[in-house]
């Protein structure tokens, strides 16, 4: 299986408000000049609400393509296997869901790690995502972030309209750096900056006002594992907050089945507790794979609910369709993510 890639992660394995669909993020020194940085550090992510918001993907079994023509009284919705009343009904179709921030990432092109399996296979490729790009809507935004084992995190460009400025900047953010880990304490700054990635974007969106849904794109090959206690303490923030994590690799890349005592392929993983999807595709369907998650997000639902307890504990989440939809639509697949985590607190920077 060959020796997993660190992400941060040990080496020798490696939000409306809380829209229950994820996400997918530091006082740190960048390694090279970067315009308008944005540095902080990663707070404990609780987001205060009482409207859950659950993001839901369709896909027709033959096509893939979403079913665009649903309505509310066509959903069921679950917790905890308890039917709960659907309050909010938004369709992606009519244009009523929140606006989202996309989030190109992706680990430094540091020494240490292979062409394919970490995000180095995507230098010199910035480009075929261009295209796709146009997909998003007027009122959409994408930005471009990393994290490195050196303990760098940062947002290299803030989400902006300008789809020409966001792949010069992934360019920018791709090329190679002087920096070579392979030690137990660049394995560990590279784990801590990669949960502070993450919890940053969650920030930014929820400073935002109106608050739009985060969605991570991770660009990179997920030849990756880490101790399954912090992926869950990681993922715990996920459920607590908003966004989706969705991921490219390249088709080459290895692939990581197992690792004793460990999680593989953490990106997968997150995605898969997101609602998110990752593809593994040659570069010459880089574009094709883009515009499939764009795709997908602009014609989802987005489903609101009253949780009937705030307890700060995992919650199931079921969605379903009524009788008379399963029968029209068989073997349609919904996509959404499975638990959810009803919270009180804010975080100490929402005060």
């Amino acid at each position: 299986m060959g020796i997993p890639v660190k992400l941060g992660m040990k080496q020798n394995v490696v939000h409306r408000v809380a829209s229950i669909c994820f996400l997918a993020v530091c006082t740190l020194a960048p390694l090279r000049a970067q315009k308008a940085p944005i540095l902080a550090q990663a707070p404990t992510i609780r987001v205060q609400s009482s409207l859950v918001l659950v993001d839901v993907i369709t896909q027709d079994r033959k096509s893939g393509l979403p079913i665009r023509d649903f309505k509310k009284e066509n959903f069921r919705l679950f917790d905890n296997r308890r039917e709960v009343p659907i309050t909010t009904f938004d369709a992606g179709a009519r244009h009523d869901t929140r606006a989202i921030t996309l989030w190109l990432v992706v680990i430094c092109n540091e020494g240490g790690l292979p062409k394919l399996g970490a995000s180095a296979e995507f230098l010199g490729q910035e480009s075929l995502f261009r295209p796709a790009l146009n997909h998003l809507e007027t009122h959409d935004s994408v930005g471009v972030a990393h994290w490195c084992d050196n303990g760098d995190t940062q947002l290299d460009l803030l989400p902006t309209e300008d789809r020409d400025k966001a792949i010069r900047q992934l360019a920018e953010t791709l090329k190679p750096i002087p920096f070579e880990g392979g030690t137990s304490a660049s394995d560990e700054a590279g784990e801590q900056a990669f949960r502070k990635l993450i919890r940053l974007i969650i920030r930014h969106a929820y400073e935002r006002n109106p608050k739009p849904l985060p969605v991570i794109v991770f660009l990179h090959g997920d030849h990756t594992g880490q101790p399954h206690g912090e992926l869950n303490t990681l993922v715990d923030d996920f459920l607590e907050t908003s966004g989706i994590v969705f991921g490219i690799r390249d088709y080459r890349s290895p692939n990581l089945h197992f690792i004793i005592g460990e999680q593989a392929k953490i990106m997968h993983y997150m995605a898969e507790h997101t609602g998110g999807e990752y593809f593994s595709v040659p570069p010459s369907e880089y574009e094709k794979a883009l515009d499939t998650i764009l795709m997908q997000l602009h014609f989802r639902y987005e489903l609101g609910f009253i949780p009937p307890a705030i307890d700060g504990k995992r919650h199931e989440l079921r969605v379903e369709l009524t009788k008379a939809a399963k029968a029209e639509h068989k073997g349609l697949r919904l996509r959404y993510r499975p638990e959810y985590i009803p919270v009180q607190e804010e975080p100490e920077w929402a005060h």
